[in-house]
């Protein structure tokens, strides 16, 4: 995958709304700082730029809030753990938040900044193999991590696309998503891998990068196209008792965004002061973020955090339809936009 740094930053550079930095609120001087904990995703890498940007540069301090980031053990795990009551806020997939709003009203968390406005999830395949498109993979099977959500979601995907879910075999695998490429290619029992198309690309490129050229993606993006990812969420009584918190760290996860986007290395740089990974991976990582996972063209209309109301409506139901919920959620015990920051202070698209 090709990718031009520079015509992506100067591309969505222009899309910043004016004065969006300026609006982050003056220091809180003495006042003591409020302790939040947020449960992320995964561990430090470069989709969490931003925040942690945002972090280094002071945003959420200004808000009046001390921020404690715990890594987690994947975005489909975040929103089921969190319903444990641990964190105040968690930053993971929306598709397994609506499985716990359905499964377990009552503690479910809400989302109220949507990152990723594409769904991240894809099936790697030889590039030079049979799998040319979705109907291609009756009589496949397929690998991945057993919380991976291109797995997860793997039903969706099926029905969006006229895929009979009963003829492609799916098993868990617990290895490196470069080693299980490396699985695939190598072998004639295993024809696909589920994962992230920034994941996938990234691992590739720092364990074995001659692969590159030999996988090809089948993106769910291009055929489930009501799903959303990653986005921030926190708890009902959060929203309830503490409003101001959670409007202060909004604003600061969308400054850090659009500081980010200024400055990529800088974001990396946040990244490496957490992570003992390597800087070009993590540059690879974050920029097939920018340019997929978040680059739907429905953000030059809503702007980065916000969802459309009749396809959000879309994605619940199909969820619930394909995971075997006991309910449909309604869209606000999913999603709330009420503390997103004007569309002027976010960034407008990441589409080119």
């Amino acid at each position: 995958m090709s990718i031009d740094r520079r015509r992506l930053v100067t591309s969505i550079a222009a899309l910043i709304g004016s004065g969006a930095l300026g609006t982050i609120s003056a220091a809180t001087g003495q006042q003591a700082l409020k302790r939040v904990r947020l449960l992320l995703n995964t561990s430090f890498s470069g989709p969490q730029a931003w925040f942690l940007l945002a972090e280094d540069l002071g945003y959420f301090r200004r808000e009046g809030l001390q921020l404690e980031m715990t890594t987690g053990a994947g975005a489909y795990t975040a929103a089921p753990r969190f319903a444990g009551g641990a964190f105040d806020f968690g930053y993971g997939d929306i598709n397994a938040l609506i499985e716990v709003a359905a499964r377990e009203p009552a503690k479910a968390p809400i989302a109220v900044f949507t990152a990723f406005n594409a769904s991240p999830s894809t099936i790697a395949v030889d590039a030079d193999g049979p799998i040319k498109s979705p109907k291609d993979l009756e009589g496949k099977h397929i690998i991945g991590h057993d919380t991976d959500v291109a797995l997860r979601t793997f039903g969706a995907f099926c029905k969006s696309t006229g895929l009979d879910r009963s003829r492609v075999r799916t098993s868990g695998s617990w290895g490196g998503m470069s080693g299980m490429v490396e699985q695939m290619l190598g072998s004639s029992e295993v024809h696909g891998v589920f994962g992230y198309v920034s994941t996938l690309v990234a691992s590739i490129a720092a364990s074995n990068p001659g692969l590159a050229k030999r996988v090809r993606y089948i993106r769910y993006a291009d055929h489930v196209p009501d799903l959303y990812g990653s986005a921030l969420f926190t708890t009902q009584r959060k929203l309830a008792e503490d409003p101001a918190s959670v409007h202060g760290i909004v604003k600061s996860f969308n400054a850090g965004l659009v500081a980010l986007l200024r400055d990529l290395d800088a974001g990396i740089a946040s990244v490496l002061k957490r992570s003992g990974s390597s800087r070009d991976v993590e540059m690879l990582r974050l920029v097939t973020t920018l340019e997929i996972e978040m680059a739907h063209a429905e953000g030059r209309r809503l702007g980065i955090g916000d969802v459309d109301d009749a396809r959000l409506d879309r994605a619940i139901a199909l969820i619930a339809a394909t995971n075997g919920l006991p309910r449909i959620p309604r869209a606000r015990e999913v999603f709330v936009r009420d503390f997103l920051p004007p569309l002027s202070e976010r960034v407008t698209s990441l589409a080119k």
